[in-house]
């Protein structure tokens, strides 16, 4: 017998899968070490060791098929691998190889515990039935998998590692996997015991989430392209998690364009919305769907973001007098000149209006923002009236937001009763509970628990944030003057939307300006006006969502929050 094997030849095979059927599967190079034993013993001749980590649930595996083709050319005889369901576990590539035995191309298969020749009918018998069995037990865990994901989603857990800037957790809490980090993990603990709460199988990286987080202001803002925001990123400190280089385009889109960072859980073609997640389990959200959203419309083309070659600090937010055509700027031996594109919504128009220089443009904008600045001894008076205002209705809010929150508790025991039917032993077969009946049932709590969420966010708002709001209102106002002189281009394009939103024309080279809400001209402060009736303007104007943003005026790439902008108008 071992005088034949000298002179058969045959492919040594092995494979290796991170599938969960493959885990108690020798390694690599255990296997060649135990095949090249056999080998040796048997005294075969082998033409090639074939390696490859890949699934045998699908078809097309490269090195398999390779193998194959070369025994279609006669270049062995026989197939030698560990075990055979390191061959198929598929019907299509099982199939193949018994069809191969059968025409005499595969003339036997070898194992270290059996030989399975093509002559011998009950082999290839035994051998259909390893591979259906093999196929059997793929199928079956593939479902365990499916509901498995499935389960772990309801409870408002991502299934798989979470993207960059989070951090996977055990259960024990540790952070798992290469992102492990000592001082991660010190922070996390700290923040979990500070804010009484148990750290959550995926937490924000305490790093990370800042840069991402400035990285969507950035880009929101539509000020740069897609590679210079991966260069700011890398300045700030986010690089590859192996190679610690520079992130690559693609991956930057992935990270502006994931729901996973607004709560949401993207998967497998579905979306689901944070609101549907159990709150004890989700992860936190490192931007607001808000700035999400506009991100998207920023990659989606409807505001293309595009490299300045020059410094023009004003297009974009003046329209002409004249024809309502936007205004543009160019550069003429190093002065920068402003004039009309005579053209409005892509369709030329016909306009007299002439060029005009930045620097005349830039005066006029000057005086403008001036008018507008609010006077100190207003802003102390009215800080005095809103926090007395303000303390005799928080009794009355707090009673309102009390029943609120236990309305919302009713809702989410009843989400979590739901869920625990759903995933019961005992409705395996959806019995107690269908899957149409739970997406049902669900969709409508969901809803009530968001139109609750939405009457207490309002409440919340109203309580801490729109005397916060308006103070930083009132800082913007008093200094708007001091803070447009001292800015640079981009800050000084943003105070003058803040003051003007688009409200702002040029006629005959003359700035024509309306201030946005609640906005007043400093006159209005000296004559004989009744200041409570202007703050009334103002306080109603935040009670009812008028925000500041204080990181529209940070320079590109920093921290620091320098000056607050509001953004409840049109800016």
């Amino acid at each position: 017998m071992k005088e034949d094997n000298k002179k058969k030849k045959y492919f040594v095979y092995i494979r290796k899968s991170s599938d969960r059927e493959d885990s108690q599967t020798l390694s690599i190079d255990a296997q060649k070490r135990e095949l090249k034993k056999f080998a040796d013993r048997e005294n075969f001749q082998i033409v090639e060791i074939l390696e490859e980590s890949a699934s045998a649930y699908k078809t097309g595996r490269p090195k398999f098929n390779q193998m194959l083709s070369r025994m279609e050319k006669g270049e062995a005889e026989g197939i030698l691998v560990y075990h055979l369901t390191r061959i198929a576990r598929n019907s299509y590539d099982g199939g193949r190889v018994i069809y191969m035995m059968d025409e005499g191309l595969v003339k036997e298969i070898r194992t270290p515990e059996k030989a399975y020749y093509s002559t011998i009918s009950d082999d290839k018998f035994m051998m259909h039935i390893h591979f259906a069995m093999a196929k059997k037990s793929s199928d079956d865990i593939s479902q365990f998998v499916k509901r498995d994901i499935q389960s772990k989603i309801l409870k408002g857990e991502y299934p798989v590692s979470a993207p960059v800037g989070y951090l996977n957790l055990d259960k024990y809490g540790r952070i798992t996997g290469i992102r492990y980090d000592g001082e991660k993990q010190r922070i996390l603990e700290e923040m979990a015991e500070n804010e009484g709460n148990k750290l959550r199988r995926i937490e924000p990286d305490p790093f990370l989430k800042p840069i991402i987080l400035e990285m969507y202001k950035i880009y929101a803002r539509d000020i740069c392209s897609v590679d210079e925001l991966r260069r700011k990123a890398f300045d700030m400190g986010l690089s590859g998690v192996r190679s610690q280089d520079i992130l690559s385009k693609s991956t930057v889109v992935r990270i502006l364009s994931n729901p996973f960072y607004y709560g949401a859980i993207p998967w497998k073609g579905a979306l689901y919305d944070p609101d549907t997640l159990p709150e004890e389990n989700r992860h936190k959200p490192t931007v607001s769907k808000k700035l999400f959203d506009k991100v998207q419309k920023v990659l989606a083309g409807k505001s293309k973001p595009r490299k300045r070659i020059h410094n023009h600090k004003y297009t974009g937010i003046i329209r002409c007098g004249e024809c309502g055509g936007m205004i543009t700027a160019e550069n003429q031996k190093g002065v920068n000149y402003y004039r009309c594109t005579k053209k409005k919504k892509g369709v030329k128009t016909k306009c007299s209006q002439k060029y005009i220089r930045e620097s005349d443009l830039e005066k006029q904008i000057e005086r403008e923002v001036g008018k507008y600045v609010m006077p100190q001894d207003f802003v102390d008076w009215s800080l005095k009236v809103l926090n007395r205002t303000n303390e005799e209705e928080s009794d009355i809010r707090n009673k309102i937001l009390d029943q609120q929150r236990r309305q919302l508790v009713k809702i989410e025991q009843q989400l979590a009763g739901l869920l625990k039917m759903k995933i019961s032993a005992n409705n395996i077969d959806g019995s107690m509970l269908s899957d149409e009946e739970y997406v049902d049932q669900k969709k409508l709590l969901a809803e009530e628990k968001k139109r609750i969420k939405e009457k207490i966010a309002d409440v919340e708002q109203s309580i801490e944030h729109w005397l916060e709001q308006c103070e930083d209102y009132f800082d913007f106002a008093v200094n708007c003057s001091m803070k447009w002189k001292t800015g640079g281009p981009e800050k000084r394009k943003i105070i003058f939307s803040i003051l003007f939103g688009s409200n702002a024309t040029l006629y005959n080279k003359k700035l024509l300006v309306k201030a946005e809400k609640p906005f007043f001209p400093s006159v209005y402060f000296e004559n004989s006006f009744d200041w409570r009736d202007i703050l009334d303007v103002i306080r109603e104007y935040f009670m009812n969502g008028g925000e500041f943003d204080a990181d529209l005026l940070v320079e590109s790439g920093g921290f620091e929050k320098e000056c607050l902008v509001m953004v409840g108008g049109k800016c």
